[in-house]
């Protein structure tokens, strides 16, 4: 468990409810909200060690000797920033963030579990985030964590998260134990998130074919944005966002690499029929539907994003505390040449406001 420190930290003021709306007050222009921060509930972890055991599952495990001795030693250094809300509070000062949407680590989604099990290991981990989190709600907003291999399961938590913990969405995977988001048997689920008007917020967690990954970081650097790529195309391809023109998704570290070469998909939709099949509009029509965090490192490749999809559908990211992580989200807008002021404003919490319902 973290955020169990007695410290109190920095505060922008008091929060309060006032219907689906989280008031918070803060003495700034605007609000700076990252959409894109993530906490590990080590009671969960201790709980699932053994069926991770039995199913043959070990996190962060995959790759060279070196990236494996890099991977133990990252994680014993963002300990301290897992579990101690001084730490968390500090760094958000510093890098100029005033809320954190906080979301489990990736590697926590336990899809390969049995759905009894994996009801069981998201209610805890949500219940723990909601519990630390209504300390410092001036702070903080949770996404919550869903069973996805159990349609009704992952719903009925969905509905837990939203309606009882005050949630502002889930975090999800791009696939689901190698089954696709746009599987037939998830439409009630699609469904149901688009009547709550909740965020969705899609983070990969390695690469479901990594055999040509193993070296050098690549399961990473090269397989989290295919990965969140494939899981995008499929959501366009198979009709999911036709279906749902009223889902709010927002894709981690930019979109993946898709985003930038959308112009390949829509020349295929001209020129297959198979690739047309089912679709109404060119899939960068559908594209446009999604919202993409900042966490890409260069001011230009930010900078594409922002005129090609508008500065109303990116979002503020940082991916702390990992160290694939942005340390300087607004140093990083600040560079992006011929920002308008609206556009920096609607980046930096705006539309992060509006979307997990935040009033300030």
């Amino acid at each position: 468990m973290y955020f169990n420190c007695g410290h109190q930290g920095h505060f922008h003021g008091p929060a309060t409810e006032a219907g689906n709306e989280q008031i918070i007050t803060n003495n700034s222009k605007s609000l700076k909200v990252d959409i894109h921060c993530h906490r590990q509930c080590y009671t969960a972890g201790e709980m699932m060690q053994s069926e991770a055991e039995k199913a043959g599952f070990a996190a962060l495990s995959f790759g060279s000797e070196l990236t494996k001795e890099v991977n133990q030693k990252q994680l014993e250094f963002i300990k301290p920033k897992m579990q101690s809300i001084d730490v968390r509070l500090k760094d958000m000062d510093n890098m100029g963030v005033d809320i954190q949407a906080v979301s489990v680590s990736p590697y926590q989604y336990y899809y390969w579990a049995d759905p009894e099990v994996g009801r069981d290991v998201s209610r805890l981990i949500n219940d723990d985030m909601a519990q630390d989190i209504s300390k410092h709600p001036d702070r903080f907003v949770g996404l919550g964590t869903i069973p996805l291999q159990n349609t009704e399961m992952a719903i009925a938590e969905l509905e837990r998260c939203v309606n009882e913990l005050g949630f502002r969405g889930i975090e999800i995977n791009t696939q689901v134990a190698g089954e696709e988001l746009s599987a037939k048997r998830l439409e009630p689920f699609w469904s149901k998130v688009e009547e709550l008007g909740v965020l969705v917020f899609i983070h990969t967690a390695g690469f479901t074919h990594p055999d040509r990954l193993r070296e050098h970081y690549f399961l990473n650097l090269i397989g989290h944005p295919i990965e969140a790529s494939i899981a995008i195309s499929y959501l366009i391809f198979d009709g999911v966002m036709e279906r749902h023109p009223g889902l709010k998704i927002c894709v981690s570290h930019g979109g993946g690499y898709l985003p930038s070469y959308a112009g390949r998909m829509d020349h295929a939709y001209h020129a297959r029929a198979d690739v047309r099949e089912g679709l109404p509009h060119p899939p960068s029509h559908y594209l446009k539907q999604f919202y993409f965090d900042t966490v890409v490192f260069e001011p230009d490749q930010l900078n594409f994003l922002i005129s090609k999809f508008g500065g109303d559908h990116i979002l503020l990211g940082t991916d702390y505390p990992y160290d694939m992580g942005e340390e300087d989200p607004i140093g990083l807008l600040s560079k992006v040449p011929n920002l308008s002021e609206t556009d920096r404003a609607l980046i930096e919490g705006k539309t992060a406001s509006n979307l997990l319902k935040l009033r300030n």
